[in-house]
């Protein structure tokens, strides 16, 4: 939108413009003209956002200046005023680790939410205003916090550490955060293995979601081997498609979890 702003300032040439300029501005300024109740809704919309605009800059002026800065080589570049009004915060430093192509997606999607607390468990529902009766549905020996799920649940420990064992990895953590944070020290790390455990940690992520979903509505549960099994051979044939030049290692883990 801002777009149109800026071609109805600055290029002249335009049937488009032109015909705005006369039918709708006549002969005001598109920074000082007002909405009328005969004007087309697309026309109104550009207003309001001009008013955003100006709004945003601080002034008629300084809304100029920034549909200005936008151009480059005479043309007005919409990413810049995109990112100009977008809101930025600062990169978490496990962006890498959860969101990377190794992994499946929808296993970084619910990771990302773990991560940042955000998964609808019971005491997050709590601080929305919804207060449920509050127990592990996994373990049914505590609360469920997401501190709690991801992997103090006695359940949700056994997938990680018969993950870590399935890896061959010792003296690890049984917490996401911790998972994540040693993982962030090597999120340069190329090597295969490392894709591995960052595919595992997702995948395990969204299994015990998914199984707790599973408890909670459909009633029905899978036992840690079962389940164990499941992130295992998802997890195999996720890495058999990103490192193929790899097969026969990744075919011996398989057969190692059999």
């Amino acid at each position: 939108m801002g777009k149109w702003i800026w071609r109805i300032t600055e290029t002249a040439d335009s049937v488009w413009v032109q015909w705005n300029t006369k039918y709708h501005v006549k002969g005001s300024s598109i920074w000082t003209t007002t909405s009328k109740p005969y004007h087309s809704e697309s026309w109104k919309g550009l207003l309001l956002v001009r008013d955003l605009l100006v709004q945003t800059a601080g002034g008629i002026v300084e809304a100029q200046a920034l549909l200005h800065s936008c151009v480059q080589g005479g043309t007005y570049q919409v990413t810049k005023m995109y990112d100009i009004l977008r809101l930025k915060y600062p990169r978490v430093k496990w962006s890498r680790v959860i969101w990377n192509s190794t992994a499946i997606p929808k296993h970084n999607f619910i990771s990302s939410l773990a991560a940042q607390f955000k998964l609808p468990t019971v005491d997050y529902l709590g601080s929305r205003g919804l207060h449920l009766v509050n127990w592990c549905t996994l373990c049914k020996n505590a609360n469920e916090t997401q501190g709690h799920l991801f992997f103090k649940c006695q359940f949700s420990a056994s997938i990680w550490n018969g993950l870590m064992t399935w890896l061959k990895i010792r003296g690890r953590t049984v917490n996401l955060w911790q998972e994540l944070r040693w993982s962030t020290q090597r999120k340069t790390q190329k090597h295969w293995k490392m894709g591995l455990l960052r595919c595992c940690l997702t995948a395990a992520v969204y299994s015990i979601w998914l199984e707790r979903n599973s408890r909670i509505f459909r009633d029905k549960e899978m036992t840690v081997g079962v389940l164990l099994r499941q992130i295992q051979y998802v997890v195999s044939v996720r890495m058999l498609y990103k490192y193929g030049t790899h097969s026969d290692e990744i075919l011996g883990l398989l057969n190692y979890a059999s």
